[in-house]
């Protein structure tokens, strides 16, 4: 409903006052008339006697026309039927018509059921249009084509323009949060430019990418961060293997299908869209401040006393115990001074600051029947929360469709990208967290103080990279994605088509870290630089066949796809990089190497290929039953001899239960009741270039002597793999889609199971071996979940409606096999484990701290209760003050075995999405949450440490002893302290809140608008979490905060 809405926006806009449209009219009547003169001119006598009769028959009716909600339909079309007379509503939705006595009007508007009305007596009419869902259906994009929802077989999710375009941001991706189940998205970091992480129905595999395939306009196309969202007609997300196997190796994590916007033949429209966004943290995590990490100090000191004679808690430290009188490391302050004069640092605060972002889009199309074309700019400037974090992003596109005749049609698209992109150091923010407050970062005439922590000389000031000159990374990228396609339909039905595109960047990195730069005062080895330039240019032809036909009295439709498809990736890179002097430089230094004193030159290239043959079947009789099923060959040569073709084949079919005989009684009240099924398998090729190849490279500590001269030697680094082939994931999928009281309430529900064998992992090999490990095909996993999506407009009236859409997801995954029969493979905290999930942590499980004399009474119990045994705790889970670790399989001993799984995904995400409207103003809001999972927060880990900060922690002391965390007087790191880093990564979020406002088309359309939106949002404003201080989106990360947005943005449309 809501695009006819448009439609009839766009419709009213198009003519103007009434004037016009009578003007427009009259034109039309006028052409017509002079286009059929010749032949009326032969009429008989008679007839044209008989045409005086009926003209003095004529008289003159009025009408007005609204829809299901009472709402003025606007661009009605009203003829006389069997004649050309007629005429169209206006603004009110009235009409005025002269009509023959007898006449029957046909009443028609797109989207709405055609109405007959036998004018006879009747002057006067009041008309009320109905939806015809059959109309309505959209048109979704899946691969290599479009099918009308209501024929889906598989598994798809659509986002259109109207909801990318809603969500003013950089990132098209942004726009699919919340609002496509089993659909996972997570904002990397809050820097300018950061990317998107996206993961569709959960993970696959262990070592291959799980994100999903992401193409534009039919071709690879990769990150989102390249395109302007204004460029974007519709994004679809192929989930089942019906509808991704298609795609092969390339559709194992699912698809996401980007359609760019189009010329279309009629007037010409322009639009421009503007935005401004105030950027700034969602949340800083909390340290320690001022006197309460004097506290921690005394704490500490006391702690120590405690322990050193027994006596708990009868020590109480002085300030003058803890703090220097005297400066350490040749600091300009000693302690005591600061906390005298109470001038304590808060480094985050110092460092953050707001950004702005301006984005600008203008766009012009239209065309006639023959040539359509779309034009379109934009300008995006992101500011970052840090000094020189900035990304300046510019874009153009050209559209052009040509119709050369009945049989040929012609295409083309280019897509330019151009970014500049001045990038921080990573965890510079982090830094900040970890740096003491007593700590002053300027002397007292101003200068920045090098390394200004008490504790640790070691600890660079993290506002030297502020410093001008002292940091440059500077990114610029030039992008070209130019697509041009033939078309032949040669009879009715069979249409051909060749496409060719040519992806083209160019990207140059340089880099420069002054000495006295964060990173380069704690290395000492001088200022650094680095130059890099790489080259990508990736071919795609693809030629498809695709035959349309019904047969059988139009009972059987029958569609048929032929395609094939050639890929070729070729990359180019170079660096020089290395050390130069402990010397002050200039902003961008790194154009000039020759500064650097023993440059490390590197470059590689390295090329690909591709070769696919695929075919689709779709049947459909009655438009009942559907059946599709298709077929892909790959062949890819990152693959070895005799493994590199792989097949993947998918069946579907569907049943629409509602249009049966048997459910007539249903039909006031069930518009659509279709269930589905699809079993596909589609393939992973996740490695690199060469793998299956033994490789040497080059190393700079070995040499060779030949004559007078030395060259560098070569060592092996790569074990080969002949046998190396796909990744195979073979899915199953069950579906239902409804709609209810002429679909006032839809929806559609999925149940999926997904089985990955021939998994690309790293094995292990032993010492012995020159090797530590060679890719190779071992292992298994399985999952499956749920999802569910409903939507509706609960409240629809003449002014106010509400429109509302939920969705729900689940998703479980589970290693099934790892490699010769091994059980675990640990590294660290991480690795994978038969029968859990693939993203875990695993480690051990902290009950609080030790309290005084606790540990002995524990022990003297255990020992009770397991006669002739001794509890075996090391003294690093038996100290008081210390980490509580639990004993899991309780046999006295804290060993591997007492690990837990902590799984990183979430059990469910949940996304709702609602937008009330009142005449011409609109309030929508999205809320989003997921739910289940844990996080390993990098702000717990410092605590370990009496050298720097920690965060503002419940900790253990002697009146304190139920506290989650240790004493920080403790005098060694403690062995289990990791084991208080996690936390449940759970949290709500209201994602956006979206205030507009559309103006009056009776004021707007004076000066030549057909449209005009102001609106304000905010976006990311609300988080609601166990963990205080910290946005669960950065899932443990404290390298950078996210941002949240207030935004303030125009939609004009001529």
């Amino acid at each position: 409903m809501e695009n006819v809405q448009k439609t009839r926006r766009l419709f009213a806009s198009a003519y103007g006052c009434k004037a016009s449209r009578s003007f427009l009219i009259w034109s039309l009547s006028a052409a017509m008339s002079i286009s059929v003169a010749p032949m009326m001119a032969e009429v008989s006598s008679d007839v044209r006697n008989f045409g005086t009769q009926l003209v003095t028959q004529v008289k003159s009716v009025t009408g007005t026309i609204i829809d299901e909600t009472g709402e003025p339909m606007i661009g009605v079309s009203v003829l006389v039927q069997g004649t050309t007379t007629g005429t169209v509503t206006d603004l009110d939705g009235k009409f005025v018509l002269e009509v023959p006595a007898n006449a029957t009007l046909v009443i028609s508007y797109i989207g709405y059921k055609t109405q007959n009305i036998k004018v006879g007596s009747q002057h006067a009419f009041a008309i009320k249009m109905e939806s015809d869902n059959e109309v309505l259906d959209e048109v979704v994009v899946v691969g290599y084509g479009v099918v009308k929802k209501r024929d889906l077989t598989g598994s798809v999710s659509s986002v259109k323009a109207g909801d990318i375009q809603k969500t003013a941001s950089s990132n098209a991706m942004q726009a699919m949060q919340a609002k496509v189940p089993g659909l996972d998205i997570q904002q990397s970091s809050g820097q300018a430019g950061s990317g998107i992480n996206i993961n569709l129905r959960g993970n696959r595999s262990i070592n291959a990418d799980n994100s999903p395939l992401i193409l534009v306009d039919g071709v690879e196309y990769g990150s989102t961060i390249d395109i302007n969202p204004s460029d974007i007609e519709s994004m679809e997300v192929l989930k089942d293997a019906s509808s991704t196997a298609i795609y092969g190796t390339k559709g194992a994590n699912g698809v996401i299908i980007i359609s760019t916007k189009r010329g279309k033949a009629g007037k010409t429209k322009v639009n421009l869209n503007a935005y401004v966004s105030v950027n700034e943290p969602t949340n800083i995590p909390k340290v320690m401040y001022g006197e309460r990490e004097v506290r921690r100090l005394l704490d500490a000191k006391n702690y120590k006393d405690d322990i050193a004679d027994g006596s708990w808690g009868t020590h109480h430290a002085k300030v003058e115990d803890v703090l220097g009188t005297a400066p350490n490391f040749g600091l300009p302050y000693s302690e005591m001074d600061v906390y005298n004069e109470g001038s304590y640092t808060d480094w985050p605060n110092l460092l953050l600051k707001n950004g702005l972002t301006q984005n600008y889009d203008l766009s012009i199309s239209g065309g006639s029947e023959k040539t359509t074309f779309n034009i379109s700019m934009g300008a995006m400037v992101e500011g970052g929360l840090l000094k020189n974090d900035k990304l300046a992003r510019y874009n153009g596109k050209l559209s052009v469709d040509h119709k050369v005749n009945d049989i040929l049609k012609v295409g083309m698209d280019m897509l330019y990208t151009h970014k500049n992109h001045d990038k921080r150091s990573g965890n510079v923010f982090g830094r900040s967290l970890y740096m003491s407050t007593i700590a002053h970062p300027y002397d007292a005439d101003g200068n920045i103080i090098l390394r200004p922590s008490p504790y640790y000389e070691a600890h660079a000031n993290p506002l030297l990279d502020d410093q001008e000159g002292a940091y440059d990374n500077n990114i610029v990228t030039n992008r070209l994605f130019a697509t041009s396609y033939l078309q032949l339909t040669p009879i009715k039905g069979l249409t051909l088509k060749t496409l060719f595109n040519v992806d083209y960047q160019q990207q140059h990195e340089g880099l420069y870290r002054d000495y006295q730069s964060v990173s380069e005062l704690q290395s000492a080895k001088g200022s650094y630089i680095s130059n890099d330039q790489n080259h990508y240019i990736n071919y795609t032809w693809d030629n498809t066949l695709n035959y349309i036909t019904d047969f059988g009295g139009s009972d059987h439709s029958l569609t048929l796809l032929l395609g094939s498809s050639t890929k070729r990736n070729e990359a180019r890179s170079s660096q020089v990089s290395g050390y130069a002097s402990a010397e002050h430089y200039y902003k961008s230094s790194f154009y000039d190497v020759s500064l650097i004193k023993t440059p490390v030159n590197t470059s590689s290239y390295t090329k690909t290929t591709m070769q696919s043959y695929f075919g689709r079947v779709n049947y459909s009789y009655k438009s009942k039953y559907l059946l599709a099923a298709s077929l892909r060959a790959d062949g890819s040569s990152v693959l070895a001899k005799g493994h590199k073709w792989g097949y993947f084949p998918s069946v579907a079919v569907a049943w629409r239960v509602s249009d049966e005989n048997f459910m007539e009684s249903t039909r006031d009240w069930l518009d659509n009741l279709k269930l589905r099924a699809s079993w596909g398998s589609t393939g992973n090729a996740g490695t690199s270039a060469y793998q299956t190849l033994p490789m040497v490279n080059a190393d700079n500590q070995i040499y060779y002597e030949f004559g007078s001269g030395v060259t560098t030697g070569r060592i092996p680094t790569t074990l080969g793999n002949e046998n190396l082939t796909w990744e195979t994931t073979t899915s199953y999928n069950f579906g239902v889609d409804f709609g209810f009281w002429g679909n006032r309430i839809y929806g559609s529900a999925d149940f999926y199971i997904n089985k990955t064998k021939d998994l690309l992992y790293a094995q292990s090999l032993p010492l012995s071996s020159v090797y530590s490990h060679v890719l190779s095909n071992i292992g298994k996993t399985k999952g499956h979940g749920f999802e569910i999506q409903i939507g509706g407009v609960p409240v629809r009236t003449k002014n106010f409606n509400w429109d509302t859409t939920l969705s729900v997801s689940t998703a479980k995954d589970e290693i099934v096999e790892l490699s010769n029969g091994l059980e675990k493979n640990i590294n660290g905290r991480t690795g994978q484990i038969v029968g859990q999930p693939l993203n875990i942590y695993y480690y051990y499980e902290a009950d609080g701290c030790w309290g005084v004399g606790e540990f002995e009474t524990y022990k003297a119990d255990w020992e009770a209760s397991h006669p002739g045994k001794t509890l075996d705790f090391p003294e690093a889970n038996s100290t008081t003050g210390d980490v509580k670790i639990v004993d899991r399989n309780d046999d006295g001993k804290i060993t591997d075995d007492d690990k837990r799984v902590y799984d990183r995904s979430p059990k469910c995400i949940l996304g709702w999405n609602n937008t009330l409207t009142y005449k011409d103003f609109s309030l929508s809001f999205l809320v989003y949450a997921r739910l289940g999972g844990w996080m390993e927060y990098g702000l717990y880990q410092q605590f370990r440490y009496d050298n720097a900060n920690w965060a503002d922690l419940d900790y253990w002391t002697p009146e304190n002893q139920g506290a989650r965390f240790p004493t920080p007087g403790l005098t060694k790191q403690n062995t289990y302290a990791a084991s208080t880093f996690y936390e449940k990564s759970s949290y709500i979020k209201i994602k956006d809140i979206t205030l507009s406002y559309n103006l009056p088309k009776t004021w707007i359309s004076k000066i030549g608008m057909s449209n005009l939106r102001v609106y304000g949002s905010m976006k990311n404003f609300f988080t609601f979490s166990s963990v205080d201080n910290y946005d669960p989106e950065r899932d443990g990360d404290i390298s950078f905060p996210l941002t949240k947005q207030l935004v303030f943005g125009v939609n004009i449309e001529f």
